[in-house]
Formats: C-alpha cells, structure tokens, sequence
C-alpha cells in the first residue's frame, strides 16, 4: 500500500501523510538558531527526516511504497528578501531530506492542486474543505491551515497517482 505524503513548505506549513483510509498531519518542525546573536526560525530539518523516517520504519519494508508531493514555491512581488530566503530554504531543505532517504519527490504548484480542488487563494477555504474531508483530523483552528494544506496535497497526489 502506498503511503502519499504531502508537503506545504515553509515555517507555517505542514506534512501529511495518507496511507490507506488513515490520514494525519504533523506541523513543519521548527527550531531557533542564532548566528548572529539575533535569534531566527528555521525548518528543523532533522526532524523533518524523523518524520519521514519513521514513516519507513513504520512500514516495516525494506523499501516501503511512498510517495511525496511537494508544493512547488516561488517567489512573488512584494514578498521580503528574508522571507524567499527562508522559503526557499525550507523547500530544497525537504526535497534533500526526502532525497536523502530515497523517497520520490513530485513538485505540485499550489496552481494545480488547488484548481483540482477548485479552491481559490483563501486558506480557510482550504482549511474547511479538509476538515470536511478528513474529519478525523483536528483543523479546527485557523492555524491548521498548513496542515490542511498538506493533506489536501497528499490527497492531490493519491488522486492523481491512480491508487
């Protein structure tokens, strides 16, 4: 059985995974490091490999069956230097995690799963349309909605990968 794992990047952001009829989501793991003396977030990329690796341990598989769909990021006029830097940090720092443990990557712009989802721009929209989905999943505060967000990406990725 496929596991689908769906990731919204960034500090705000999430990683589901569906894996049959169970679903469940974990927010982006974040840590705080000074380099400078002034303190910043950053995605915690050791436990962004926890995560996924204990995905593969869960599985018992020597090469479990997973699949992860990673919303593509860009840039976008008026977003602050830091922020891309941040971002951009973020998603390579997944698509190496992923890479690393030998887990294939397919790039999904927030364009496509949304538009298969007809969803717009509102992340609540996007909240509310995975809380209805997934009900046994709590997204019931606005702050949810990079776990919905991945979920809804992980199911992007079920449904077009044909299981």
């Amino acid at each position: 059985m496929t596991t689908y794992i769906g990731v919204d990047p960034g500090l705000s952001g999430a990683i589901a995974f569906l894996r049959g009829n169970e679903a469940w989501a974990e927010a982006m793991p974040v840590g705080r490091y000074s380099a400078t003396g002034t303190v910043k977030n950053a995605v915690d990329l050791g436990g962004v490999k926890a995560l996924l690796k204990a995905q593969c341990d869960s599985l018992g598989m020597e090469r479990p069956v997973l699949r992860l769909y990673l919303e593509r990021v860009n840039a976008f006029p008026g977003q602050g230097v830091a922020s891309m830097f941040s971002l951009g940090m973020s998603y390579w720092g997944v698509a190496g995690v992923a890479a690393a443990l030998e887990i294939p990557v397919v790039l999904v712009t927030p364009q496509e799963w949304k538009k298969h989802f007809r969803l717009g721009s509102d992340k609540d929209q996007a909240r509310m349309l995975a809380a209805r989905l997934f009900p046994g999943v709590n997204l019931s505060r606005k702050k949810d909605h990079g776990c919905a967000e991945a979920l809804l990406i992980a199911l992007y990725g079920k449904q077009k990968g044909g299981e």
